[in-house]
């Protein structure tokens, strides 16, 4: 896993304290956080820590590439930390996210039908291997 604060300085970002605990935080959980996930978790650690930190920390990562921001309709929007494409299942029994690999063709040109295409998202909407074996 590379390194929190490294990554941070490599997209000029200024590596706050609360800035390198969220990253390594969405590192070491690629379970797709809510903001609310994300202060639910890191609160007794950092007790001066806001939602609205969180909220702006992670509106920065995502400007800057660093997290996929997921919207989810009905849901408040998940976070992503990966260094790589794929695609995301979105259970339909228990609501959960998860990463998966996708054969869908991503070789397509920025500037589509006059349309600038900033980024591709691709969510399957099913039920997970854990909630159809219950």
């Amino acid at each position: 896993m590379r390194d929190a604060k490294r990554i941070l300085e490599e997209k000029d970002i200024s590596p706050s304290l609360q800035r390198v605990i969220i990253l390594k935080y969405l590192q070491e959980h690629p379970n797709h956080p809510t903001v609310e996930d994300v202060y639910h978790d890191l609160i007794d650690d950092i007790p001066t820590l806001s939602k609205t930190t969180i909220y702006n920390t992670l509106k920065l990562f995502t400007q800057k590439g660093i997290v996929y921001q997921l919207a989810v309709p009905g849901n408040e929007a998940h976070y992503d930390y990966s260094e790589g494409y794929h695609a995301h299942l979105l259970c339909e029994e228990c609501g959960g996210i998860f990463d998966i690999e996708s054969d869908i063709s991503l070789n397509i040109e920025n500037d589509l039908e006059g349309h600038l295409i900033l980024g591709i998202e691709v969510i399957y909407r099913g039920i997970c291997r854990n909630c159809r074996k219950e």
